[in-house]
């Protein structure tokens, strides 16, 4: 039997830190390596965005928040958070040793706000494959960080299940990339329990031959269970755990609390830890930490401020947790016969195949780029409102014309352009050529009065049919990304999409669906008007395309 080890095995490791022991999945359970004790998830949600002014709040760069609430963590004993943003840009030292030593693991949502799959027009390409790169090449470092997600409620409805298929190459890509560099951190996915989907969302993420484009381990973000009296059963707990009575990978509970009555008494935890679900779960992580607008929190606190106010949840989570132990199974008497998933099929509900978008490659972009003869000037930016609506009121119409499946995809067929993985400017540059190829290279055709082009007598390469040869860019090391603080270059989902910040969770009794809170922060605010720019771009390359 083959485990995962969750710790980096690479020479250059060198950190300093006390260590807590290595985890490692075996079958549909995680495991203490040194003790062979099951391992359970005890754990908070944990991103404070209260006083934090940076576009991407992170957390666990805040030095004082995180000495701070590590004493509060201790106080609870738990053993793991989730952080949903971080800047990988960042330093985190600190954050990371204050955490291992009060002996908390760490699970890390890897996308942000600027670069993760939108869920209306999904798209997996070189500029998100390289800010996830250095998301979990920053994080590898840290021998507490457990785990990386790979998408959090990306496909929330039968509507947009095409955002999987992203999501899945993703998956793919990521593992890929952290095994070339010896890391062995496993990756998952997180969906929102929605009915219509999760069935084909739990066998979709684990199914299939290629076991890298497998997730690890899947996370259920839940709201069923609300009020003082509910049960596993009248919850409907009961029948949300039982698809994964005989999976082959571990679930996690990654988010739960509802607030349906206040104030919240946790006891769906002794389910998770308990009788119940024990031997079905690796336990759960409870919505959240830090009062935000959307009144879930445990605590009052503010970024930099070393001020907190506990709340009437806080004690009541404590009280819970300390009347629970899970005992779980010794791993060396764990003897896993699960088998993977059946791919689900295609149906009115599920639009996707077997079929997988191709991995990035920047070579190929380049080359496709240096192959045209009509492309956008080089000062073109989406962050241009009017130009950016010029140029997709432009591409519609010559879609609505032309063939452009070199740089679209069918979901549904598992068919995916040459360059459907370039960006969506290199994307719209190959539009405007293959239109002027196809108006006979006149040039009025590659002229238009609300954006600026050039024509190129002589491009650089001369053979565009080369170009999807070139090797993908997934092993190659990631590049410094400066995106974060330049508006025009953000490549970001709405914040809804990706729901990397947790979401407001409304919830009745017995139900599974949850929804944002209208209100938003002032730098959610700002993703969502860049998101409005891009997306222009990014609809349009996929015009005449039926998912």
């Amino acid at each position: 039997m083959k485990f995962l080890s969750l710790y980096l095995f690479s020479l250059l490791q060198t950190s300093a830190f006390a260590s807590l022991n290595p985890l490692v999945i075996k079958g549909s359970k995680f495991f203490d390596s040194v003790t062979g004790e099951q391992f359970y998830f005890k754990g908070i949600n944990y991103q404070p965005r209260t006083g934090a002014t940076s576009k991407i709040q992170d957390p666990l760069a805040d030095e004082v928040g995180c000495k701070r609430d590590a004493k509060i963590f201790a106080e609870l004993k738990i053993n793991s958070i989730r952080v949903y943003e971080t800047d990988s840009s960042l330093n985190h030292d600190v954050c990371m040793k204050t955490l291992e030593d009060a002996g908390v693991y760490v699970m890390i949502d890897v996308p942000t706000p600027f670069y993760s799959v939108n869920r209306e027009d999904p798209s997996w390409d070189i500029d998100m494959l390289n800010s996830h790169k250095l998301k979990v090449k920053e994080f590898s470092k840290y021998k507490n960080v457990v785990a990386f997600i790979i998408g959090n409620e990306v496909t929330n409805s039968k509507l947009n299940t095409p955002a999987s298929a992203f999501i899945k190459a993703a998956l793919r890509d990521i593992k890929t990339y952290l095994k070339s560099i010896k890391v062995s951190i496993p990756v998952g996915y997180v969906d929102n329990d929605d009915e219509d989907i999760r069935l084909s969302l739990i066998s979709y993420f684990n199914c299939g031959d290629d076991q890298n484009a497998r997730a690890d381990f899947y996370g259920i973000n839940t709201y069923r269970w609300c009020g003082p009296n509910a049960t596993f059963k009248s919850s409907s707990f009961n029948k949300m755990i039982e698809p994964f009575k005989n999976y082959s990978i571990p679930s996690i509970i990654t988010e739960f609390g509802c607030i349906g009555d206040e104030p919240r008494k946790f006891n769906e935890f002794k389910s998770i830890l308990g009788p119940d679900m024990e031997n079905i779960s690796s336990g759960g992580l409870v919505y959240e930490y830090s009062q935000e607008e959307n009144n879930y929190g445990l605590v009052k606190v503010s970024y930099g401020n070393s001020d907190i106010e506990k709340l009437k949840d806080l004690e009541n989570l404590k009280n819970v947790l300390s009347s629970i132990n899970p005992k779980g199974i010794k791993m060396n008497n764990y003897n896993p016969s699960n088998k993977i998933s059946d791919c689900p099929p295609i149906s009115d509900n599920w639009k996707v195949s077997k079929n997988l978008p191709p991995s990035p490659s920047e070579e190929a972009c380049s080359c496709m780029i240096d192959s045209l003869s009509c492309n956008l000037d080089s000062e073109f930016s989406i962050s241009d409102s009017s130009k950016a609506k010029s140029l997709g009121d432009t591409l519609s119409y010559i879609c609505a014309s032309i063939s452009c499946s070199d740089v679209s995809h069918n979901t549904e067929k598992g068919e995916y352009g040459d360059f459907s993985f370039c960006n969506p400017v290199q994307r719209s540059a190959w539009i405007l050529n293959a239109n002027y190829i196809n108006q006979k290279k006149q040039n009025s055709t590659c002229q238009f009065n609300n954006f600026k082009t050039e024509i190129i007598n002589s491009p650089k390469n001369k053979d565009i049919t080369q170009c999807n040869k070139l090797n993908n860019s997934v092993n190659n090391d990631p590049k410094s990304d400066n995106s974060n603080s330049t508006e025009g270059d953000s490549n970001n989902d709405d914040e809804g999409s990706n729901n990397n910040d947790g979401g407001s969770k409304n919830s009745d009794e017995g139900s599974s669906t949850s929804t944002k809170s209208s209100n938003q922060s002032n730098s959610q605010k700002y993703y969502t008007l860049n998101l409005a720019l891009s997306t222009i771009v990014i609809t349009a390359l996929f015009c005449g395309v039926v998912y």
